[in-house]
């Protein structure tokens, strides 16, 4: 394998490096379960995109693969390799591929199951950007689509990402017209080193972390929708920066717990972070951790169950599972046969698949 995602027919999937999609046996299966194979010639290198009773892929020759009941679409519309797809109950969001700028998609089924482009947004966005659904202003509805766009390749050479394009902007899009509804703007010598931000729980509504860098280093940012400006984002919180200019730190979120580890790819510390009025002030849990590996795009190295967080040490080979009840103490390890590359929780079940290097996958008990 070289991709993992949950959902599926049997709550996992994932494909070969032959572009095989399967649907891989869980861990409750029996010892005789077989995987199912639901799909060929796809890209896996590019996330797929899961839910409402569809799976969402890119194909290899670039157009968007979607599996509904049994039944197989496909779109003209070429989409970005690497970039997230976004699953909503009428539409797939995607990246659209460009030679010149990247932009927002939603695409819809006709009668026949091809699928069309009905919008695309105005800005422009990263080539590999990352897409979530978060409800920023508390409406209750699901909330819009966030994406993280300026794309810029001079202002933060750094590179820890898999290329040197680096946002300057965080927008939230309306679902149906991609609209732009909210946006930051981040001034020089910033930006936001990260592909897409991850959400957490502000009460009744959504915020944003993801990280900025700049002359200092990389820092934690939280993000939320401004009250006081109606189409705005705003910096609500930032944590104290590394200090050095190429510092990176890779944030992990569940909940009300938020989580980074520091310089991960050069000694690896995780902190917890707590927010007071505007600053996220930082807490040493422990470090020898990593939760990314330089260079990569994969940024699903950590997993989490409730309140544990399985998280690699430094070798990639060892797995600590760490509880927030017990001040993040060491309550589990694993050790596994090659580096872990990716994981991916198991909803309730209190399982973890675990894909590794050598391409197999094994799934641990965390619950």
């Amino acid at each position: 394998m070289v991709q993992l995602a949950s959902g599926g027919p049997s709550g996992l999937l994932g494909i070969g490096v032959s572009g095989t999609l399967w649907a891989l046996p869980s861990a409750s299966a029996s010892a005789n379960a077989a995987p199912q194979r639901l799909g060929e010639g796809l890209d896996g290198q590019t996330p797929l995109g899961v839910g409402h009773g569809r799976i969402a892929a890119r194909q290899r020759d670039g157009a968007l693969w979607v599996l509904e009941a049994g039944r197989v679409g496909q779109s003209s519309e070429r989409i970005a390799p690497f970039a997230g797809l976004l699953v909503l109950p009428l539409a797939v969001i995607a990246v659209q591929a460009s030679a010149a700028q990247h932009r927002v998609v939603r695409l819809e089924p006709d009668s026949s199951q091809t699928w069309q482009r009905v919008a695309r947004s105005e800005v422009a966005v990263l080539p590999d950007a990352g897409l979530l659904q978060a409800d920023l202003d508390g409406s209750g509805d699901g909330g819009h689509v966030v994406v993280l766009g300026g794309p810029n390749d001079q202002r933060y050479p750094h590179g820890v990402l898999g290329d040197r394009i680096e946002a300057t902007r965080a927008y939230l899009l309306e679902r149906h017209s991609l609209r732009v509804m909210r946006e930051l703007t981040v001034g020089e010598p910033h930006v936001l080193e990260d592909i897409a931000p991850r959400k957490v729980s502000l009460g009744q509504r959504d915020g944003l972390l993801t990280v900025r860098s700049g002359p200092q280093g990389g820092q934690l940012l939280l993000l939320d929708a401004d009250p006081a400006a109606p189409n705005a984002l705003r910096i609500a919180a930032l944590g104290a920066p590394l200090g050095t200019a190429n510092r990176w730190l890779s944030p992990t979120a569940h909940g009300k717990h938020w989580l980074a580890v520091h310089t991960p790819h050069i000694g690896g510390v995780l902190h917890t972070y707590q927010q007071e009025g505007a600053q996220l002030l930082a807490r040493t849990v422990r470090s020898g951790v990593s939760n990314h590996r330089i260079g990569s795009r994969q940024l699903n190295l950590s997993a989490w169950h409730g309140q544990r967080l399985l998280i690699p040490d430094q070798s990639g080979l060892r797995l600590l599972l760490l509880d927030a009840a017990a001040q993040w103490r060491v309550v589990g390890e694993h050790t596994l046969p090659s580096r872990v590359a990716a994981m991916v929780s198991l909803g309730d079940s209190g399982w973890v698949a675990v894909l590794m290097d050598d391409g197999g996958v094994t799934a641990l008990a965390v619950g």
